[in-house]
């Protein structure tokens, strides 16, 4: 085909393609606009006259004041957004200013008050506000649009009365609270409530934190780790339809979980006393009683270092009370203290699968419980990701479950490089318990 011919048929091809993205329906084109934040969003108005002014029937706004300049001129742009179509029903609203330590907090208070009472007349569905120290104004507490709230940095004000009936996610990072009861006014006013996110700042104003809901379903709580500053500190959680709970606090000391026995599907704990356990510190022992009680009926488990060691400090005074519905553990516990791991692991009597990792630390225990171990007559899978040096320590995990194990139906060691030969050579000479055991060596 001569050059002629092949311009000719590409002319034919550009003629017979079609422009997809042209023939999209507005609300389409403002639906994938919605996800983007409006800085990139503003820029589609150089693509086409089309495109021009199309940033503007976007139902959310979504800036970073660090995409400013000046601070006036990231205000500005607000008020000017809001402008637009008056009528039109937001569905996102999200900002995230970064100031000064000596801005004019008198402003910026005008500034969210007067977004906030334009954003619920428009019947905002999510809102996402990052702003230091400003009090969110209480006409918040009362918008009957809200399905997701998350709030970073500004200050919960002691609510009166809150209704939030739509509202199903709340995330609040690094909030400053009126006192202890203006977290339950906000929940107490969100019946749908399925997921809660607390990550707490140092001085929060709270020393009694009391989640309770009868709806929630997941809680994500990250306490403070500033040492010293929530010595006495309290949490209490009271979901009876609980299905996931995360916990992270080195500093906690005092835990209540009530109404939650029997629906926690799923517990990622990392918590720790924040001080030497006392075995003749009474309240101590009972919360940490109630606490492994609460969570007791649990099925699939993540248990960091710090929480492990409690759990053993407490077995020492105390019996465990039986995992009888774990089937799934995940552990993490310090090097060359593996021996902690068998005293829970008799108090999980149907466990199937467990995962373990190390984290290396200069901890040595001085007292280990020693003596003949139980069988783990269910456990079926077990995999150790931490790879393993041939150290006296990790081969004695090696037997142990090997050793233990009737049932087991695979063991997964990941093994150094450094060392694989001797590994592999010792693990040969473990006897095993289960004679389908298969031993996969990574």
């Amino acid at each position: 085909m001569d050059q002629d011919g092949e311009k000719r048929v590409r002319a034919k091809q550009s003629d017979d393609e079609v422009d997809w993205l042209r023939d999209l329906p507005e609300s389409l084109f403002c639906h994938i606009l919605l996800n983007l934040p409006t800085k990139d969003v503003v820029k589609t108005s150089v693509l086409s006259s089309k495109w021009r002014n199309l940033w503007r029937l976007v139902p959310g706004l979504d800036l970073d004041s660090r995409d400013f300049t000046e601070n006036n001129t990231f205000v500005s742009f607000i008020d000017r957004f809001m402008s637009f179509h008056s009528d039109l029903y937001l569905k996102k609203f999200k900002l995230r200013f970064f100031c000064n330590i000596n801005g004019d907090e008198v402003s910026e208070n005008a500034h969210i008050a007067r977004w906030i009472n334009d954003v619920v007349k428009r019947k905002v569905h999510n809102l996402d506000l990052t702003w230091g120290a400003v009090e969110i104004p209480p006409i918040l507490y009362l918008c009957n649009s809200l399905v997701s709230l998350k709030l970073c940095g500004v200050t919960l004000p002691n609510l009166e009365l809150t209704s939030l009936p739509c509202v199903k996610v709340i995330v609040l990072e690094w909030v400053k609270f009126a006192n202890d009861l203006a977290l339950e006014m906000l929940i107490s006013g969100c019946l749908v409530l399925e997921s809660l996110t607390l990550c707490r700042r140092p001085n929060d104003n709270v020393k009694v934190l009391r989640v309770s809901s009868q709806s929630l379903l997941r809680l994500n709580y990250n306490g403070s780790s500033y040492k010293g500053l929530h010595d006495d500190l309290v949490l209490e959680i009271n979901a009876p339809k609980l299905k996931i709970l995360k916990l992270l606090s080195h500093q906690l000391t005092t835990s209540f979980i009530r109404n939650t026995s029997s629906s926690i599907v799923e517990a990622d704990i990392n918590i720790g006393l924040g001080k030497k356990f006392d075995p003749k510190d009474l309240p101590k022992r009972n919360m940490i009683c109630n606490f492994l009680a609460g969570i007791s009926s649990v099925k699939n488990l993540f248990i960091a270092p710090c929480t492990l060691e409690v759990i053993y400090d407490y077995s020492r005074c105390e019996p465990l009370p039986l995992f009888c519905n774990l089937s799934y553990l995940s552990v993490d516990f310090y090097n060359n203290s593996w021996e902690i791991l068998p005293i829970f692991l008799e108090s999980c009597p149907n466990l199937k699968s467990l995962v373990v990792g190390s984290i290396t630390s200069p901890k040595r225990r001085t007292s280990v419980l020693s003596g003949p171990r139980r069988l783990l007559s269910s456990l079926e899978y077990v995999e150790i990701e931490s790879p393993l040096t041939g150290e006296v320590f990790e081969m004695k995990l090696v037997s142990y479950l090997l050793e233990n194990s009737p049932i087991l139906k695979k063991l997964t060691i990941n093994l150094d490089d450094s060392s694989r030969k001797k590994a592999e050579c010792e693990l040969l000479t473990i006897p095993r318990r289960s004679t389908s055991c298969q031993v996969v060596v990574l």
